[in-house]
């Protein structure tokens, strides 16, 4: 780590650059290919930790140049959303070389792996947590014991696709007739399943009691639970959940490590502090933890 940092310092002052500053990505790829452990949960700390302070920007990722629909690229580090910055952490924390990386991440995102806007994980309690039960294992039950509480609702994905407008066209040329792409993409939308989704959650009543912070451990993915939540006015469907970020522990304390769209950029927030701004009278009710799997690590390395 110290020769690559010094060979970094050395270009930046050759080319005239009076304050060195590593770039998120290169430190990032650092630290995912020598980090010492090959724990996924210890390694999100320090992979994360160089992104933070970096912009939080809504769908900034797409397919990339041979996209049909979104041509945004499949990976940066220049900003992120809530679920691209896990997504991003997680798909490092599982590899060694920028090559795993990509199949990770592709993996996390994709249905299968299969990358193409239709197979995306566009849904949290729908697609993103039960397709990736491969890397996460879900124990919000196991943390709130019999406090755990139910979110139920029906994801109406055929609603949500003729929801679109024109402006979830991204990175797409001039050349392309953008009418007719939105009408392929409405149609592509129409035979979709509406699914029925039950998400276990931590209701914020049970944060009252320490042990449950206790048991929620650093790493773990953490998704903000609202359940049957009606935005189909806006996107044509109903919600349960509607943020997602990483519990870490740091000199015994328990924070939220995110791409917040309050801050607009990714900041670590202490995990109580977080959920105290929601009251009873909130949609925000809780909150479900995907604990990494450690063993994917070592099938993919």
């Amino acid at each position: 780590m110290q020769r690559y940092l010094s060979l970094l310092l050395l270009l930046s002052l050759l080319s005239g650059c009076s304050v060195f500053k590593p770039q998120p990505r290169n430190t990032f790829m650092e630290e995912m290919t020598t980090s010492p452990s090959h724990k996924i949960s210890e390694r999100i700390i320090p992979l994360s930790e160089p992104l933070l302070g970096l912009p939080y920007v809504d769908g900034g990722l797409g397919e990339g140049p041979n996209g049909q629909f979104d041509r945004d690229p499949l990976s940066r580090f220049d900003l992120f959303d809530c679920t691209t910055f896990v997504e991003t952490v997680l798909a490092g924390a599982m590899s060694y070389s920028p090559s795993e990386f990509e199949r990770n991440l592709i993996k996390l995102r994709y249905q299968h792996g299969n990358v193409d806007f239709i197979t995306r994980n566009h849904f949290a309690s729908a697609d993103w947590i039960p397709n990736n039960q491969w890397a996460l294992r879900d124990i919000t039950q196991d943390i709130a014991l019999d406090h755990t509480a139910f979110a139920e609702t029906l994801i109406d994905k055929p609603a949500w696709y003729q929801a679109m407008q024109q402006d979830r066209l991204q990175g797409l040329p001039d050349s392309i007739d953008k009418t007719a792409q939105l009408k392929a993409l409405h149609e592509a939308g129409k035979n979709l399943p509406k699914i029925y989704v039950r998400t276990p959650y931590v209701p914020l009543t049970a944060l009252n009691q320490p042990e449950v912070l206790d048991r929620i451990p650093s790493g773990s993915v953490i998704s903000m639970v609202r359940p049957n939540y009606d935005v189909s006015h806006w996107i044509g469907t109903h919600l349960n959940i509607t943020h997602q970020a990483f519990a870490i522990r740091k000199q015994g304390k328990l924070f939220l490590r995110h791409a917040s769209l309050r801050y607009k950029k990714v900041v670590d927030e202490g995990f109580v502090e977080y959920f105290s701004q929601y009251d009873e009278t909130s949609t925000l009710k809780g909150f479900n933890v995907q604990q990494p799997i450690e063993q994917a690590l070592v099938a993919g390395h």
